[in-house]
């Protein structure tokens, strides 16, 4: 009776321990999730204006990982890429519109470089008609005053 007693208390305790152990690991990932926000928010404010997408991309994901890596050097890289996508996921989640207007810009900027290059060709068009509109004048007023 007092072996199984005692049986029953070292599980219990044996539970508490692992309970202990996860409840410590979810409240350091959750440490990590929140010390991440913060590092992401100080990423995105730092590189608000960007010349490039791409350029933004890769710069931003690179200074999140580093400065992560700061705040907690025992995280590994697989870690830290865990962390970056878990953030960026949940941040991103009404940023869709956002992508999807970025295409439309670089749409928009490709038409507008296709359009001032036919104005280009229009206006040189324009100024060889003009040209030729204008010397036949220029024979009349000669012809006047000969």
């Amino acid at each position: 009776m007092i072996r199984a007693a005692i049986k029953l208390i070292i599980k219990v305790l044996e539970s508490k321990l692992v309970k202990s152990g996860v409840e410590e690991q979810i409240l350091k990932n959750k440490n990590h999730i929140t010390v991440g926000k913060a590092v992401w928010n100080i990423v995105d404010e730092h590189f608000r204006i960007s010349k490039t997408v791409e350029e933004k991309l890769a710069s931003k994901a690179e200074m999140f990982d580093k400065l992560l890596l700061t705040k907690f050097p025992e995280l590994s890289q697989d870690d830290v890429a865990e962390i970056r996508q878990s953030i960026a996921g949940e941040i991103n989640q009404g940023k869709a519109a956002v992508v999807d207007n970025s295409e439309l810009i670089k749409q928009l900027q490709n038409d507008n470089t296709n359009l001032k290059a036919e104005l280009a060709a229009l206006t040189e068009q324009f100024n060889k008609v003009q040209a030729l509109m204008v010397k036949p004048a220029d024979a009349n007023i000669q012809q006047v005053t000969a």
